[in-house]
């Protein structure tokens, strides 16, 4: 069965490093910002869509209001015109006035009830023009009878008409309003001129004047009347409102430029009266949302945007910080990882120190015995020192590298990940730190070292104690002894090794457990279950795998990859 450490999911993480954090930080920030900012966005959208329709929708009612709260009053305006015309023509005393002395007076009453009249003229029945009053001199006769106001009131028989605006014989834009009494040769017929500009100007000082830009439009959009704002008399507006309903509001169109406007229709006359919303720009079909609105929106969004970045800062830091002290515990848990194998190790160094100690006594004791009258016979040829001090100084050098070796593996120094050679580091655990306890336990080493892997990438301490524990666990897998293969080989640009006992095995449904903490298969008091989870950390701490074979009643082969150094290309088998 074979498995791979790094799938079990039961072993210690990995150091993080800076990479690590900086992509924590950026899925906690999105993590945040899909859950809270999105929404809130969404949220927001929603109601500025919300606000947009009801200020449009108390918009168009208010600007409906305004047109036919406008259209009316302007209606009676003209109708007040229309009236002071009928009063004059309709005074039993205008038959028998001298027009040419009168007619001054009428005009200035007329222009004292509204300065909107021009002028003042009576025609007869044949079109011509009697008497006038106003700025126009007409040096002849003045024939109406093939003016359209005339031929309206004459031919369907009304009795009043006001016309679209037009130039007519005075050169100038002006409407004509007319009134007529009488049948046949007794027919009169009173018409004035009023000034566009006097009715632009009362259009503007209607209610509401101040909210709209207003005008007066025929059914082809022509401007009869309107303000500076809306463009000038006689000249196409864009503005078409339908016939019916006699009042609505027409959407605007950006293509055209034409803005949102309410039309209200007049009954004195086939025009219609405009008003567009004099707050928004123009040329759009857009309400602008208010600046105060739009502010307390934003504001929102930088609160909001502030919190989720502190928030995603301090749950990075606080998982910096748990990783830290997780960091620290591991570093921890792989001393007393060492100091256990130390422990397990103990009888066996006690052993490899006890021979070069055994040594120094004899060599000793052969000294003092050289030294002592009673032992030593007058024939008896001089003791060569030299000899047994060489043996002395090599006794105590020995224990010395023992020592120098147990402390070293010992040492709970910083990891340092450099260019290490691999076969020495194997030789050191097999011979100088196993090898005693290799040959008490019966198992015959055999060392399969791939020629052309040079150096590894690791930490030449922490390599140490994985390749021990290794070592150990086979050693225990094997109580009567066995062979212990280890076999060194290049695989895509990684460097294995591997560690293979013919011991017992590892029951199958133990396999996925090996690599967790304190999980062992071995007696109670025989074993603490860290080693093989301490070197599942430190060997993915140096980038590596860690992978295990495993036949119950056959062996299991342990498997430890490491990356090769940077910008080391050794040579392949």
């Amino acid at each position: 069965m074979t498995m791979p450490a790094g799938e079990t999911g039961s072993g210690p993480s990995e150091p993080p490093g800076l990479d690590h954090f900086r992509e924590l930080f950026w899925k906690t920030l999105g993590r945040l910002i899909l859950l809270y900012f999105v929404p809130l966005l969404l949220l927001a959208v929603f109601f500025h869509l919300q606000y947009r329709n009801l200020v449009r929708s108390n918009l168009r009612a208010h600007l409906e209001v305004i047109a036919e709260h406008q259209a009316n009053t302007f209606d009676l305006f003209l109708r007040e015109r229309l009236v002071n015309l009928r009063n004059l023509i309709d005074d039993p005393r205008f038959g028998s006035l001298d027009l040419d002395r009168e007619l001054p007076g009428l005009l200035r009453g007329l222009q004292l009830a509204s300065p909107a009249f021009l002028d003042l003229g009576v025609v007869g029945g044949d079109g011509l023009l009697t008497h006038y009053d106003g700025p126009v001199a007409y040096s002849g006769s003045v024939d109406y009878r093939n003016e359209s106001w005339f031929k309206e009131l004459m031919t369907r028989g009304r009795s009043s008409v006001i016309t679209e605006i037009y130039l007519g014989f005075r050169g100038q834009p002006h409407f004509t309003i007319a009134v007529r009494r009488g049948e046949g040769k007794g027919l009169r017929i009173l018409r004035s001129a009023l000034s566009p500009q006097r009715l632009a100007g009362y259009l503007s000082s209607l209610e509401g004047a101040r909210e709209v830009h207003a005008a007066i439009v025929n059914d082809q959009g022509v401007l009869q009347v309107a303000t500076a704002t809306l463009g000038e008399a006689l000249h196409p507006s864009g503005f078409v409102p339908p016939r019916a309903p006699d009042r609505g509001f027409v959407s605007g169109s950006r293509s055209t430029g034409l803005p949102d406007y309410a039309y209200a229709r007049l009954s004195q006359t086939p025009w219609a009266l405009v008003v567009v919303d004099a707050t928004s720009g123009a040329g759009t079909g857009v309400l602008a949302v208010p600046d105060a609105f739009s502010l307390a929106t934003l504001a929102i969004f930088l609160v909001v945007g502030l919190v989720i970045l502190l928030r995603t800062r301090q749950v990075v830091g606080s998982q910096m910080a748990s990783e830290k002290h997780e960091a620290e515990l591991s570093g921890q848990l792989v001393q007393a990882a060492k100091l256990a194998s130390v422990g397990e190790l103990a009888a066996g160094i006690a052993h490899e120190i006890n021979n070069p100690l055994a040594v120094i006594a004899e060599e000793v004791g052969v000294l003092k015995d050289s030294f002592d009258p009673d032992l030593v016979e007058e024939d008896e040829e001089p003791l060569d020192i030299q000899d047994h001090l060489d043996a002395i100084h090599d006794a105590v050098f020995r224990c010395r590298d023992i020592t120098r070796k147990l402390l070293t593996f010992v040492r709970n120094t910083e990891v340092r990940i450099e260019p290490q050679n691999l076969h020495s580091i194997l030789d050191d655990v097999l011979d100088a730190i196993m090898g005693n306890e290799l040959s008490i336990s019966n198992v015959v080493v055999e060392k399969r070292y791939d020629p052309g892997i040079t150096e590894i990438a690791t930490d030449r301490n922490q390599l140490v104690q994985v390749l021990v524990n290794l070592v150990k666990n086979a050693i225990d897998a094997m109580p009567t002894g066995g062979r212990l293969t280890v076999t060194t080989v290049l695989r895509d640009k990684r460097v294995a090794v591997s560690v293979r006992d013919t011991g017992c095995g590892i029951p199958p449904e133990y396999v996925e457990r090996v690599f967790m903490p304190f999980f062992t298969t071995k007696d109670p008091g025989k074993g603490t279950g860290l080693g093989l989870s301490v070197s599942y950390t430190i060997i993915r701490s140096f980038g590596g795998d860690f992978y295990v074979e495993s036949a119950l009643g056959k062996g299991s082969t342990f498997t430890v990859e490491l990356p090769l150094p940077e910008k080391t290309s050794p040579a392949s088998v």
